[in-house]
């Protein structure tokens, strides 16, 4: 590069790597307006610009940098991250498999089919090209421009409910976050970058004892302070949960774990209504309320699981005909509120339940999010507090309601519950105003333990 253009590009990547989005922009701008034929200042703009939020722009300067560079695997991959963002699945697939016929082993490429394959519910594919990328790389660091803490974060190859989804609760500009996917019970203990804290992100599903254990024996030889101890996950599972919570004042349906032929000899016998999911499902896929032997047979009839969850229904319906359903964090025993979900259908999930159709729910969760006790008084409030202690982990959620007697029911507990902000400000601006306290509680925490260990 000519010196002029090397001096504005080198400026433009250190603004960018300080977090000064705009100044990089300009900067970049500058060097392509010295050399338009140049690539490298199109890439670095496109990147700056999809840090500012200013999509489609940064998407005409990947399209601009890929006319003057078109195997370039960095711009095709980052313009198929973009394309994805933008919801374009078809077109960012078509993207990471152009960079993949560029380079096999671009694991930029292979960790957004990942990405990608989970959105349009291919998990197969989607593990499978997860795997691709770990076995070329294991740790995955984004070092915060103004970094106040930094975190080395246990996890374990899965979907996204296997581990916290962490890139949503810290600042990227002051928290610099190190992921360390625990694949075989190995780890390259020496190569790892310094951290204040150890978070185990994994959460307890049917296939993570045995990363549990990994995480647990990897935290036993570090020396920084450790949040989500291994065995404390463990204790959240669905049929350890009611265990967990007993003495706490809530109410745990207790869950057991059939096959599908013993559900079906003993089904005469049951006592109905039943909540029936596969084991090892997620999100409410095939869950399903049963009234009777009939239809828990006709259920069986449709559902291939080989092994079921069951346990008893609970009315939670309030004296209005509507279900509501609270989803709390703790953080470090604290609970903040995250959302409530307001719908006629008792099997609610925040995605299904009217909320954006219907301002006088939009208004309760409002009062919720502004004072979780507005909705737990009393003995709520002492058995919400009550379960967190019980869980005893640092970070960790519930999706939790009232029973029709009044008491705090427990529906499950899992620190990978997702909290984001990413719902539209104009419909929800209590959620942009209160949610963050949650990702501030979890900043004060990092830096009370890396200060207690100073």
């Amino acid at each position: 590069m000519p010196n002029h253009l090397q001096q504005c590009n080198d400026r433009g990547i250190d603004l960018m790597s300080a977090g000064r989005y705009p100044e990089a922009v300009a900067a970049f701008s500058e060097a392509i307006a010295h050399a338009p034929s140049a690539v490298g200042p199109y890439h670095n703009l496109a990147n700056a610009l999809e840090a500012m939020g200013s999509l489609d722009a940064a998407l005409q300067a990947y399209d601009a940098a890929l006319l003057r560079a078109p195997r370039m695997v960095a711009a095709r991959t980052g313009r198929a991250r973009l394309l994805l963002r933008l919801g374009k699945t078809a077109e960012a697939r078509d993207e990471f498999d152009a960079a993949l016929a560029l380079d096999p082993a671009s694991i930029a490429a292979h960790l957004g089919l990942y990405e990608l394959f989970q959105i349009v519910g291919e998990p197969e594919r989607a593990l499978e090209h997860q795997r691709r990328a770990l076995e070329r790389q294991r740790l995955f660091s984004h070092v915060a421009p103004h970094a106040a803490r930094s975190i080395l974060v246990l996890c374990t190859p899965g979907d996204w409910q296997a581990n916290v989804p962490v890139d949503f609760i810290f600042d990227p500009l002051t928290t610099s976050v190190h992921k360390l996917y625990l694949v075989d019970g190995s780890s390259s203990e020496r190569a790892l970058p310094p951290y204040d804290v150890v978070f185990n992100a994994i959460a307890e599903s049917e296939t993570s004892a045995e990363p549990l254990r990994w995480a647990a024996e990897f935290a036993d030889r570090q020396s920084r302070p450790l949040l989500n101890r291994a065995q404390a996950v463990s204790r959240t599972g669905r049929l350890a949960l009611a265990g967990t919570l007993h003495g706490t004042g809530a109410r745990v349906a207790p869950t057991q774990r059939v096959t599908r032929g013993t559900l079906a000899a003993t089904a005469a016998t049951l006592r109905y209504p039943l909540i029936v999911r596969p084991v090892g499902s997620h999100a409410g896929h095939g869950l399903e309320r049963v009234a009777s032997g009939d239809a828990l047979h006709r259920y069986l009839s449709e559902v291939s699981a080989a092994e079921l969850f069951v346990s008893e229904f609970v009315d939670y319906a309030g004296d209005d005909g509507y279900f509501r359903k609270y989803r709390i964090v703790y953080v470090d025993g604290e609970p903040y509120p995250v959302h409530m979900a307001i719908s006629q259908n008792w099997m609610i999930h925040y995605y299904n339940a009217p909320m954006a159709e219907n301002a006088w729910m939009r208004a309760e969760e409002a009062e919720f999010l502004a004072d979780w006790r507005s909705h737990f008084a009393g003995p709520l409030e002492r058995a919400v507090r009550a379960v967190g202690a019980a869980l005893a982990l640092e970070y960790v959620g519930i999706d939790a309601a009232v029973d029709r007697e009044g008491r705090l029911l427990v529906f499950e507990a899992d620190p990978a519950m997702l909290v984001h902000t990413s719902d539209p400000i104009d419909l929800y601006p209590y959620k942009h105003e209160f949610v963050p306290r949650i990702f501030r509680a979890l900043e004060r925490m990092v830096d009370r333990r890396k200060g207690a260990d100073t």
